[in-house]
C-alpha cells in the first residue's frame, strides 16, 4: 500500500468536509456580517459534506495513483535501445541481465514485440527487423 498516497486522500477529503461545512454555516458568504451562520442546518447537512469530502478523498487516491503501473511503451523503448546496443540482436537473458527487466518483464515485453512485429524471432534470440 501506498501510504503517503493514502495520508494525501484523507486529508484532502477531511478538509473538503470541513469547507464545506463552514460553506453551508455561512450559506456561501464568506463575511456574514448581519448573522452568525446557520448551525442547525450545517448541523443536519454534515453527511452531506462528509460525502462530498468522500468523493475528494476517493479523487485524490485515484489520481495520485494512477503511475503505479509500468507503462508498455516505456519498457518497449528500454528493449529496442538495449537491442540497438548489442547490434539488433539479443537472447532474452542478456536482456534480463543488462537491463532493469525482471525476467518476467522482459518476456512478457518481448511477446507484446512480437506480436506488433517490433522484434522478430532468429534462432535462440532476438532482432530487429
Amino acid at each position: 500500500m501506498n501510504l503517503p498516497r493514502l495520508i494525501a486522500a484523507i486529508v484532502a477529503g477531511l478538509a473538503t468536509a470541513l469547507i464545506a461545512y463552514g460553506v453551508v454555516l455561512s450559506h456561501g458568504r464568506p463575511f456574514p456580517l448581519h448573522r452568525l451562520g446557520d448551525s442547525a442546518l450545517a448541523y443536519r447537512l454534515i453527511p452531506l459534506e462528509l460525502f462530498v469530502g468522500l468523493l475528494v478523498a476517493l479523487a485524490v487516491y485515484h489520481f495520485f495513483g494512477r503511475h503505479d503501473k509500468p507503462r508498455a511503451d516505456i519498457q518497449q523503448r528500454m528493449v529496442q535501445r538495449f537491442a540497438y546496443r548489442q547490434g539488433g540482436f539479443f537472447t532474452l537473458q542478456q536482456l534480463s541481465e543488462a537491463s532493469p527487466l525482471e525476467p518476467a518483464q522482459a518476456r512478457a515485453v518481448v511477446v507484446q514485440m512480437l506480436e506488433k512485429g517490433q522484434l522478430r524471432a532468429e534462432g535462440n534470440g532476438y532482432r530487429l527487423p
